[in-house]
């Protein structure tokens, strides 16, 4: 408990576990010194035990004064019962007595209130700087972060994303300046696909590992992958999927420019001949120098704008058409057993081993696709063309 007698100028009676309520500033009507010193008895007193000495001590001040009325919530408080309502309605009351909002302080505390106990030490630290309250709304403040943020975090992993943006949102009314609480409102708002929410936070969150990830997740959400990028850089190296974040920003940020047949090709479902050639070149770019073949005429691509795509992977040997109908077959649906075929002859034409495919090796290996689309294909494509190399390097 708060020793707060010790600053008081009077001599005994002393008062240690609760606020003085003869302490400066004070309210109400100016009372003698022998009411005031009748106050300091009764409270005193209910320190000590006796409770006839208490009421028989304020007899001495008028009914109704916010002194006496402060004196006995004190009382009551001393034994034991619960006065946090009367004492946040007589500070309301006199919102200039200092001992009144301490007093709502202990009594919030008491009843696990840290929201209103924070608020009466704010208050009583304003009116009586030298009171040790400001060292008191330190604890509260702290105490209630702690717990607003244990809470909104599980809520979260909980899947009750609406929930822990509810618990954030407290915690930034209580503490602004709470960067944690600002982590948790971000991905609150970005597990419930609120990207403008999220954006609105974004100017508030620290420099810490966590906040450079968020602030790179909404400049994804928003579309800005040259920003994502540099703020995933900036992550420090032991930050858990640092490099994996590095590497999708800087395909995001590359496919920016692609062509519009290649964005294509990676949502399809299924994919189609065509759209695996576009893939091949563009997660393959090694493959170009090793186009030598006889430059194939495809009959059925002529036309079309990922026809440069198509020869490129035809004249590699890696997804041939047929040379004597003169086709391509651009719009076949890939099968499974066709891109297992393309993917070896994709590592043979790159010097690279042929992939491990899972169920014929153990170890790291390749998983077939039950059927295939064009971001499965890619990341096949990928692994099997090594082509990413080190994510984290710089470039």
């Amino acid at each position: 408990m708060l020793a707060l007698g010790a600053c008081r100028t009077a001599a005994p009676p002393s008062i240690s576990g609760v606020p003085d309520p003869t302490r400066p500033p004070l309210a109400g009507n100016p009372l003698t010194p022998a009411q005031l010193e009748a106050v300091r008895v009764a409270v005193a007193a209910a320190e000590a035990g006796p409770a006839d000495r208490s009421h028989a001590a304020l007899e001495a001040v008028p009914p109704g004064h916010p002194v006496r009325s402060l004196a006995e919530l004190e009382v009551r408080f001393l034994r034991g019962q619960r006065v946090l309502q009367q004492a946040e309605a007589l500070a309301a009351a006199n919102p200039g007595y200092g001992s009144a909002w301490g007093l709502v302080a202990l009594a919030g505390r008491r009843e696990g209130d840290l929201r209103r106990a924070l608020e009466g030490a704010r208050r009583a630290a304003a009116l009586q700087p030298e009171g040790g309250w400001e060292r008191v709304a330190r604890d509260d403040e702290e105490a209630l972060v702690d717990g607003l943020l244990a809470e909104g975090r599980a809520r979260l992993h909980s899947g009750d994303a609406a929930g822990a943006l509810a618990r954030a949102r407290e915690l930034l009314e209580v503490a602004p300046q709470a960067g944690e609480g600002r982590v948790l409102a971000v991905r609150a708002e970005l597990a419930l696909g609120d990207t403008r929410g999220a954006a609105e936070l974004v100017p508030g969150l620290p420099d810490t590992a966590a906040g450079l990830e968020l602030k790179g997740k909404v400049a994804e959400a928003l579309g800005q992958w040259d920003l994502a990028l540099t703020f995933f850089e900036r992550l420090p190296g032991s930050f858990p999927g640092r490099c994996e974040l590095i590497a999708h920003a800087r395909r995001r940020l590359r496919l920016a420019d692609a062509p519009p047949y290649l964005t294509a090709a990676l949502a399809a479902r299924p994919l189609r001949r065509a759209g695996l050639a576009a893939i091949i070149v563009w997660e393959a770019p090694a493959l170009a120098q090793r186009s030598e073949g006889a430059v194939p005429v495809f009959e059925d691509v002529v036309q079309r704008s990922d026809r440069r795509d198509i020869v490129a992977v035809a004249r590699a040997g890696v997804m041939p058409g047929d040379p004597i109908a003169r086709r391509f077959h651009p719009q076949r649906a890939v099968t499974p057993r066709e891109l297992v075929a393309v993917l070896d002859r994709l590592a043979e034409a790159l010097g690279r081993p042929a992939p491990r495919w899972c169920g014929e090796v153990g170890g790291d290996c390749l998983s077939r696709p039950a059927a295939v689309d064009g971001e499965t294909a890619a990341e096949l494509v990928r692994r099997t063309a090594g082509e990413e190399g080190d994510p984290c390097a710089p470039r």
